[in-house]
């Protein structure tokens, strides 16, 4: 006889599992007291955190069992995802980004979107979010730190004259997303056109090209292919559904066809994929008989894949979505008398993280049927998952959930007309079934094809693919109404993926992840002060740090900790600022020095994907030249003679000599002084490169040395111009001396001798937050645009001002070259609900 047991589950979620999730909060604040996570408890609203706690602790004491080992099966399972849910909620980042290609010298404009990533609503705890361009070399080209409230923020990246033409990746995190999988970080594909670099660029590069596309070619040739049995189970003696992605190694589907054969070279059954290098089959395996496919690629290629070995023991996990429900079969092919079997099973179906059906069940004839009203469940992955009566997960089976409420866009009118000796544009638009306020983000873009583009958006990404950590092609497909294909494919995601936000094991053994970032408001500057001679602990220390802005000087105080630490937190600047660190050199008669820690960039690696493009430049243009990139190089100033001999140096032959006697008042900090007296100095983006005269460029920075002490560049620009007796450049021949470390040139400080000074300062140039452009602009000629067949911004809005029932109206220049009128609108509101509407006019 079958046996069910269902769980009312609001009740269950918000009763049972209190207990629970705050003896999990204890836990977690007990263990990381003295580590970031006070952060975060500095960052919670003290009101809302007592609410909460007088939240958790009435039904604590209400309905307490005696300890945890007295807990239910299901207990467990729900108190281990509302822990999940409530102490470590995890996050979701999109950004719309007007366009994927650009020309050197444009600007791309984006707008983020940070939401919680089990309700979907605005994300209101972090206020940090970072933002890196990283090329194919791994090197962060732009970094920017930007300021989110309410879940929004917006800015802009310049892309120089210079850069490299080739693929570029926009990966964006907030600190609180670092304590979890960064697979869940946010990822675009761009690609930046550079039609002069032919003319300027560097045989080492040309090589790195070459060598570039041919590792692309290596990978898009070399084909992999691979079986996914529903459940992640093949069970013999029962009818399995099997899925398969054939692919190359970047990951892009391919077409294929094969045939499956049992040991005897008997053949079964024939199959061939359906999108995107997707497909299924079912058949019915038999015990001990191993299974081969022979699979023929698109390209040619053959390969024989052997199928997974049934299990002559096991259990099988099918769904189908059919008429408003989710039907669910729980079959087994062993002895119904198994205590395995008696005891029953726990289903669950969540979606991102929050359980919205639990059932306990046993089964009847080895089998176990149930069918689950879509209309209970969001749109969005859900995830069906079988345990055994002890909690063992066995099973697991995706379903995406579609109920069609992804909120569309009206264009209701749209004209052309002069203005003032101008072309315009002029569109109206609404949103359908507007009801609340939200935040939109709006794109113009001039198509270079008119046909309808499946790239990823913010309905895509947060309600499909941002719970797998995952890339695939053409996103947007699964979502598209009028695909027939759509339903069927999406299905086929499901199978050949796994749900990847948390571990469902340790969660269960309460192994939760471990948390180092919490939810920094503002710029938080850390270090250290250490006696420079002694082994005695710092003490206490008086720390003073003053930042310099246009309309005065803002000075902030602290004292260290017995080991030296100290910290400025809540601290709001914009761009490039100047801050000047001030300690007692001689606190307790001992020599003080300090070290400011500087901010933890994540290292990345730039991964070749489908998306990665072939590098166009791999031979020198007809009007190559040996001359430098086209970047700011600052010029030649006169240099003030030294008075004195100074204080004597082992690198007698130097090319420069910078004496601070008479300029020490002038500058404020070493970097003006690169910037304005040391001939043939690059700075771009906060890189120092040296031109010698027998390198016309060179790709790496020069060595820094204090007093012939090897240093970093952190260290050397941090010295105060007040603690310098000159500055030392060395470059070309000159360098020589150095070795191979002084290639690149090299900068040496010479400090002043004695003990003049009581008082040390130290000097940083640091970065702040990102000042977004007040408004768009476009500057680049259209006739670039044509050549190489791309799209071109002509309106970008990143927060829309709604009228009345949801309506706006934006104006904008156009020309005589506008091919296809495009429209993006993305944005979400208050509740949650995702608005996208994408229309070529």
């Amino acid at each position: 006889m079958q046996v069910r047991k269902s769980v009312l589950f609001i009740v269950y979620w918000h009763i049972s599992s209190w207990k629970q999730s705050w003896v999990n909060i204890v836990s977690l604040f007990t263990n990381h007291l003295n580590s970031s996570i006070m952060n975060i408890v500095k960052s919670i609203n003290i009101s809302s955190f007592l609410v909460g706690l007088a939240f958790l602790l009435l039904p604590a004491v209400l309905f307490a069992r005696d300890d945890a080992s007295g807990q239910t099966t299901s207990d467990r399972i729900i108190n281990a995802f509302y822990t999940m849910e409530t102490v470590y909620p995890q996050q979701t980042l999109f950004i719309h980004i007007d366009k994927e290609e650009f020309l050197a010298g444009e600007t791309i404009w984006f707008k983020a979107y940070l939401v919680n990533a089990t309700t979907l609503e605005p994300d209101t705890l972090s206020t940090n979010m970072h933002l890196n361009l990283l090329n194919t070399n791994g090197d962060i080209v732009t970094s920017l730190l930007l300021r989110m409230e309410n879940g929004m923020t917006h800015g802009n990246i310049h892309l120089p004259d210079s850069i490299s033409e080739g693929n570029y990746e926009v990966i964006a995190y907030t600190d609180w997303m670092q304590n979890f999988d960064k697979r869940f970080y946010f990822n675009k594909d761009l690609y930046v056109f550079n039609p002069i670099e032919e003319n300027f660029i560097r045989r080492s590069d040309l090589i790195r090209n070459r060598r570039f596309n041919r590792q692309l070619s290596r990978l898009e040739e070399q084909m992999q292919f691979a079986f996914f049995p529903e459940g992640g189970n093949m069970v013999a003696g029962l009818e399995n559904r099997v899925a398969f992605k054939a692919a190359n190694e970047l990951g892009a589907g391919v077409d294929a066809e094969g045939i499956l054969r049992d040991g005897h070279g008997a053949a079964i059954l024939e199959f061939t994929t359906l999108h995107n290098g997707m497909g299924s089959f079912a058949f019915t395996p038999e015990p001990g008989v191993e299974y081969t496919a022979r699979v023929r690629f698109a390209n040619g290629e053959v390969k024989k894949v052997p199928l997974p070995k049934a299990e002559s023991r096991g259990l099988l996990l099918s769904a189908l979505q059919s008429d408003g429900h989710i039907m669910v079969s729980v079959q087994s092919n062993f002895d119904p008398a198994t205590p395995e079997l008696t005891e029953g099973f726990y289903l669950l179906a969540h979606t991102r993280g929050r359980p919205y059906h639990m059932e306990h069940f046993t089964l009847d004839n080895r089998a176990f049927q149930i069918h689950i009203p879509v209309e209970n469940l969001p749109t969005g992955v859900s995830n069906l998952k079988l345990f055994t009566a002890g909690g063992t997960p066995v099973a697991e089976r995706l379903m995406f959930i579609n109920r069609n409420d992804i909120q569309d866009a009206v264009v209701l009118d749209h004209e052309t007309h002069r203005t003032d000796g101008e072309d315009m544009i002029s569109i109206n638009l609404a949103l359908n079934n507007f009801e609340t306020k939200g935040s939109y983000s709006l794109a113009v873009v001039d198509a270079s094809h008119p046909e309808r583009d499946y790239r990823s958006n913010i309905a895509s990404e947060l309600l499909l693919f941002g719970d797998l950590g995952y890339r695939i092609k053409d996103p947007g497909f699964y979502l598209d109404p009028e695909a027939a294909k759509g339903p069927a494919a999406a299905d086929l995601v499901m199978m050949t993926h796994g749900w990847k936000r948390f571990d469902m094991e340790n969660i269960l053994n309460n192994k939760f992840p471990e948390i180092v970032y919490g939810f920094p408001d503002g710029i938080t500057l850390r270090g250290t002060v250490t006696p420079r001679s002694s082994a005695r602990k710092t003490g206490q220390v008086n720390v003073e740090l003053s930042i310099h802005q246009d309309d005065g000087i803002e000075i902030y105080s602290t004292t260290t900790d017995e080991d030296g630490n100290f910290s400025f937190t809540n601290l709001f600047y914009d761009e490039l600022f100047m801050a000047m660190l001030r300690v007692d050199s001689r606190h307790d008669r001992r020599a003080m020095e300090v070290r400011l820690g500087g901010a933890s960039f994540e290292a990345f690696q730039y991964s070749k994907n489908f998306q990665s493009r072939h590098l166009q430049v791999t031979s020198r243009g007809d009007d190559w030249e040996r001359v430098p990139r086209p970047e700011t190089v600052l010029k030649r100033r006169g240099i003030i003679q030294p008075r004195t001999a100074g204080t004597p140096s082992m690198y007698a032959q130097v090319d420069q000599v910078i004496y601070f006697d008479d300029i020490r008042d002038q500058y404020a900090t070493v970097l003006d002084v690169l910037r304005t007296r040391v001939r043939g100095v690059r700075i771009v983006d906060g890189q120092i490169t040296l031109r010698g005269p027998s390198s016309l460029f060179f790709t790496n920075e020069p060595l820094f040395l204090i007093d012939e002490t090897i240093v970093s560049r952190s260290a050397f620009l941090g010295v105060s111009v007040r603690q310098i007796e000159r500055l030392a450049v060395m470059s070309g021949p000159q360098s020589a001396i150095l070795g191979a470390r002084g290639t690149n040139g090299a900068l040496l400080i010479y400090t002043l001798r004695g003990d003049s000074q009581r008082d040390i300062t130290y000097d940083y140039v640091l970065k702040g937050f990102h000042a977004p452009a007040e408004s768009f602009e476009a500057k680049i000629h259209t006739d670039q645009y044509a050549r190489f067949d791309m799209d071109r911004t002509l309106f970008w809005e990143p927060y829309l001002e709604l009228e009345e029932y949801g309506e706006f109206s934006v104006s904008f220049p156009s020309d005589e070259n506008v091919r296809n009128l495009r429209i993006i609108i993305q944005g979400i509101d208050e509740k949650g609900r995702i608005t996208f509407h994408d229309e070529v006019l």
